[in-house]
């Protein structure tokens, strides 16, 4: 009989779904201003290999062109991705006190919005974001850029076009690393008679991590499961350059998150089925839309799922047309001879009304 009790008492907290997050994450903010900090980096990256997590590791301009610049570094970032570890973006925008120099906003923008302070080094304008994407792409190289993380009032005039995911998050309260999976429409923004977006992302969150104490928050939490059962994530993100001043805080999270359903952002996305192809599908079937085959190389195919009159493009992320033309009919075939090799955005709108779909296509060579 008491046997019997015990294992009711254990079904009933099962299907009360008293639990900590199925998964966490850890990303790694490089911030301009730090890329003399690589080694310091290595040192986060193989502690966090000993301890089988894998991180998010976000770099911004500053660091993509130090790596791509050195072929020693940039061989180290390939044996980083080879054992699991994700390389993303991350981006300070012109409204953060350490912007990193590269911006879609104007001139005129840049004087308006940007901090002013004894503490703030805003930098000077170097580009738009175009090279930024670029070298973002040489990096990951096989892996794409998939993962987004950036500091903006209006994500979308700066942000990668087409990413499928962005993280966010905030380091006033430690329940902001406790997330659902969750899709994200920034934009569309105008911008001098330039449209940025929309641009569908789906996210999750993390706090800021720079001290024990904010680790030990963190830990409160993820252990009170009156808490954290509501939520499938936990994930937080520090610096380099916090753990180049007391590294004991970043131990003490590997130690206590190693086995708790460690993954990185873009292996948590994809796996919840929060992803921008899962939402894009959706509103797809909705619309009996599909474009096949993706990646694609010589052509792609176009099923609109209903007879009618199409106006279609293909745009690069910067915005410029490549091509368009107005198709009757209920399925079409583009050849993509002419298109190099990248990324794309393939955008379908019924000419009778109807919203623009818009859709990413990475087109190969052979």
């Amino acid at each position: 009989m008491k046997r019997i009790f015990t294992l009711f008492i254990l079904l009933l907290f099962w299907f009360n779904g008293s639990s900590q997050p199925e998964h966490s994450f850890f990303v790694i903010h490089c911030d301009p201003g730090f890329a003399h900090l690589f080694p310091k980096l290595r040192q986060m990256v193989d502690s966090a290999s000993a301890h089988n997590v894998p991180l998010t590791i976000e770099m911004s301009p500053q660091w993509v062109d130090a790596i791509l610049a050195d072929e020693q570094k940039l061989q180290q970032v390939r044996q980083w991705q080879a054992l699991g570890h994700e390389i993303g973006g991350h981006h300070h925008s012109i409204f953060h006190c350490f912007w990193d120099s590269l911006t879609n906003y104007t001139a005129d923008s840049i004087a308006l919005y940007q901090p002013a302070g004894p503490f703030c080094d805003s930098g000077t304008l170097r580009s738009n974001m175009q090279p930024f994407w670029d070298s973002l792409d040489s990096l990951c190289g096989d892996s794409l850029m998939l993962t987004w993380g950036s500091s903006d009032n209006n994500p979308a005039i700066d942000m990668y076009p087409g990413v499928p995911y962005r993280t966010d998050g905030g380091r006033t309260d430690p329940a902001q690393g406790f997330s659902n999976p969750y899709i994200v429409t920034h934009g569309p923004t105008l911008l001098d008679a330039q449209v940025y977006g929309p641009y569908t992302t789906c996210q999750i969150d993390y706090f800021f991590i720079d001290n024990l104490s904010k680790v030990n928050a963190v830990k409160n939490l993820y252990l009170d499961t009156g808490f954290s059962n509501d939520y499938a994530v936990v994930g937080v993100v520090t610096h380099v350059f916090d753990f180049n001043g007391n590294p004991a805080y970043f131990y003490n999270w590997l130690n206590f998150i190693e086995g708790k359903g460690c993954k990185t952002v873009r292996q948590i996305l994809r796996q919840s089925g929060c992803t921008v192809s899962a939402a894009s599908e959706e509103e797809a079937t909705a619309q009996g839309l599909h474009i096949y085959p993706n990646p694609a190389r010589s052509r792609i195919f176009i099923s609109f799922g209903k007879q009618g009159r199409w106006h279609l493009k293909l745009v690069h992320p910067s915005g410029q047309v490549f091509w368009q033309q107005s198709i009757v009919g209920s399925q079409a075939e583009i050849s993509l001879a002419d298109l190099p090799a990248g990324m794309w955005l393939v955008a379908v709108r019924e000419e009778t009304g109807g919203a623009t779909h818009t859709e990413k296509l990475i087109v190969l060579k052979p």
